[in-house]
């Protein structure tokens, strides 16, 4: 089983809500750089996937030479680490990472593989909900109709492609009985809804689409999602506690989970269905809000009646930050240890429906914070290794077609080669049809998507200043925050790719409150790596 992925009806650009719970926050700490570590620092790749499985709270990084990589527009780095808008590697690292644990899992080699599915939905989650909070940051508002436009060009292509393929095969070589449970998958799983179709018929789906249901399940929650954070953001009182909200929503999806496997449903009711596996999702949102309310509290340092708050929650992050180095690697060790031990699923229900999946996806958020700081550097590094990475950039491909590829080789590679050797021709042979999916599909779909659902042409918006020095600086497509221009949004659970960059900029810049405004001189033609630095002078009133 596996999964990953994101996606109006109300654009909110338009309007200028007064305060604003989510200011543009700092940079978050990444690994040390290099020279501290011993060598130079790292030199970011290619943007995932537009939106969300997708990296950090709204990524699009810096392709090398400037070249555009896939999916939005990007910006720089913050030297030793990664940054809201910067891309991560290692989160591209753990996609891969759990997709080949789906694949062993297909192949009959690793029995706690489908937990892989858990850590993308919680990957998921946390992007996509990093990058809608981060368009509103810096628009002042959530264009659903750009996301859902992002969404559809990301991922129909690809999946037009393997289910007409698919069609193709099974008119040509299968029976009757083959072709109609195809059509029936083909037009649930077009529909969206082949979750809950695989709840009534879990032996449904074939060689072709046995996996098909998680990417259900995940379209069902980008529809919603942005429809729901869009409502809530418009009260202020429900914006500010939104992190124990998604907390509070995903400890209800489990005891609701809990309570129907206690009253004897199924397994496959419990497992295949949104309404019982969307505490993953949950998680990982409150994850990426909880985390922006926090870093928004660590920056803001203005007087007044909920300073001691405000400075609460910055000591809670800090003291998490401390000890990430230890719990990053100890949430990895234990996700391992339960890939290994995990009852394998089916009809009956067991104790992963009695809390187990809501653990595994608290395990992996931790996992997920401690790549997102860089904490620990040897982790972060190794999980965005170039190989990782690269894997989780075309991980989207990898998942539509790793399920029929371990059905030709569970049938035809095992009796003669042995699981293993077959398990490793399997993963070739996917990464193979992946990145002919990526370079020859996937990519030049998303260098066709409108301009205007990428935010490379969007109006240019004055954002609410900061404290002196540090005021978010919005131009065409992006912003310029802590010097570093950042063009766009990136991110997505099991989607990869990149995006492309804006050929020029003519910006208006918003210095801190009382400064004024200034027009940079005619357009700013951007090549490579472009970094702006701004310096604001303090006026005698500064705030502290």
């Amino acid at each position: 089983m596996s999964s990953a992925r994101d996606g109006g009806l109300v654009d909110l650009g338009d309007t200028a809500p007064s305060p604003r719970p989510w200011p543009q926050a700092p940079p978050p700490v990444g690994p040390p750089s290099r020279s501290a570590a011993g060598g130079g620092p790292r030199r970011r790749h290619a943007a995932p996937a537009e939106d969300a499985s997708r990296a950090g709270a709204a990524r699009a990084g810096t392709a090398r030479g400037g070249q555009a990589r896939g999916g939005e527009a990007r910006g720089g780095e913050v030297r030793g680490g990664t940054r809201p808008g910067g891309y991560n590697p290692a989160l591209d690292g753990l996609r891969a990472v759990a997709v080949l644990c789906v694949l062993g899992y297909h192949m009959a080699a690793l029995g706690g593989g489908y937990l892989g599915v858990d850590a993308f939905l919680v990957l998921s989650g946390f992007l996509i909900t990093g990058l809608l909070l981060a368009e509103r940051d810096r628009t002042g508002g959530i264009s659903l109709k750009a996301f859902y436009v992002r969404r559809a060009f990301r991922l129909m292509p690809a999946y037009y492609a393997f289910v007409g393929i698919g069609a193709v095969l099974v008119v040509l070589l299968k029976t009757h009985a083959d072709q109609i449970d195809f059509l029936d998958n083909a037009v649930t799983s077009l529909l969206y809804v082949n979750d809950y179709f695989r709840v009534f018929r879990p032996d449904s789906g074939g060689a072709w689409f046995g996996h098909v249901w998680s990417l259900s399940l995940e379209e069902q929650f980008y529809l919603l999602w942005p429809v729901a954070l869009v409502a809530i953001c418009r009260r202020e009182a429900l914006a500010r506690r939104l992190p124990a909200i998604l907390f509070g929503g995903a400890v209800t999806v489990a005891v609701w989970r809990a309570g129907l496997a206690d009253a004897g449903v199924s397994g496959d009711r419990t497992y295949f269905a949104l309404d019982t596996r969307s505490d993953s999702l949950l998680i990982g949102c409150a994850l990426a809000a909880w985390l922006r309310a926090s870093r928004l509290a660590a920056r803001d340092a203005a007087p007044g009646p909920s300073r001691a708050a405000r400075a609460g929650g910055a000591s809670v992050l800090a003291r998490i930050q401390a000890a990430l180095p230890v719990l990053g690697p100890l949430a990895l060790g234990a996700l391992v240890v339960l890939v290994l031990t995990v009852p394998e699923n089916g009809a009956k229900t067991t104790i992963m429906d009695r809390g187990g999946y809501t653990g595994v996806a608290l395990l992996a958020a931790v996992l997920i914070l401690a790549l997102d700081q860089g904490r620990p550097a040897w982790l972060f590094r190794t999980l965005g290794c170039g190989p990782l990475a690269w894997l989780g950039r075309i991980s989207y491909g990898f998942y539509l077609w790793h399920y029929p590829v371990t059905g030709f080789a569970g049938d035809k590679l095992v009796a003669k080669f042995g699981r293993g050797p077959a398990t490793v021709v399997a993963a070739i042979i996917a990464i193979g049809l992946a990145a002919a999916s990526y370079y020859l599909l996937e990519r030049p779909a998303q260098r066709r998507r409108p301009a205007w659902a990428s935010g490379r042409s969007a109006t240019t918006r004055t954002a609410a200043a900061g404290p002196a020095g540090a005021a978010p600086v919005p131009v065409a497509g992006g912003l310029v925050d802590g010097g570093l221009v950042d063009g766009g949004l990136a991110g997505g659970g099991l989607v990869g790719g990149g995006v492309a960059e804006p050929a020029g900029l003519a910006a208006s810049v918003a210095l801190p409150a009382g400064e004024g405004t200034m027009r940079l001189a005619g357009p700013a033609r951007l090549s490579g790596e472009a970094t702006m630095r701004l310096r604001f002078g303090r006026r005698g009133g500064a705030r502290p």
